[in-house]
């Protein structure tokens, strides 16, 4: 009889931290600073802040092949820009890992560059997306996606959007898949409490 209740009890502590695990992530996914009520800085269910514009000049790292390269923080403008272009170009399973001025020395021919990002996984499907002088939007495939980092080239500068297509599954068809596997395991505790019983 012990038995038969451990095994009720464990599946339903399985069942429930499933559960939890599906609302943590559909609460906290991709959404950023969702205090700003400006739909032109929103994204599927991302909304870009001032301060989350400030964040990424300080939180991207950047390396490259040229010397005195810098990241700033890009003005509002120019992130509602890159915001509509990357709905454009990936649709709205976007998500800015990064938007920012890089500044580099005048002069510059092309470069590679590395940037440091927390939140990019390797072999991502990630595009930058440039800024031109003429104020169109150009889209750069990287050369390199990793843990962290991702690698690419520019010929012209300043501003750039790291934009990684962030299809997941709906909460919908998670909380199905947390369904089926409740039932699997209320079987299972079902089938072990026969077999308790039998022995």
């Amino acid at each position: 009889m012990k038995k038969r209740i451990m095994a009720f009890a464990c599946a339903f502590a399985l069942m429930l931290s499933m559960s939890l695990n599906v609302f943590a992530a559909s609460a906290n996914g991709s959404e950023v600073g969702n205090n700003s009520p400006d739909a032109s800085l929103t994204i599927g269910s991302q909304t870009i802040t001032e301060s989350d514009l400030t964040a990424y000049a300080a939180d991207t790292k950047v390396s490259a092949s040229v010397e005195g390269v810098t990241l700033s923080a890009v003005s509002t403008d120019t992130a509602k820009a890159a915001v509509a272009e990357a709905k454009k170009v990936v649709g709205d399973n976007a998500f800015i890992a990064s938007v920012v001025d890089l500044n580099v020395p005048e002069g510059t021919g092309e470069a590679e560059f590395v940037l440091n990002i927390a939140s990019i996984r390797k072999n991502q499907s990630v595009t930058i997306l440039h800024g031109k002088a003429d104020g169109t939007w150009e889209s750069i495939a990287p050369s390199k996606v990793e843990d962290g980092a991702v690698t690419f080239k520019l010929t012209s500068y300043s501003p750039i959007a790291v934009v990684v297509n962030a299809t997941a599954p709906k909460t919908g068809d998670l909380l199905w898949l947390v369904a089926v596997m409740a039932a699997v395991c209320l079987g299972g505790a079902i089938a072990f409490g026969r077999k308790a019983r039998l022995n």
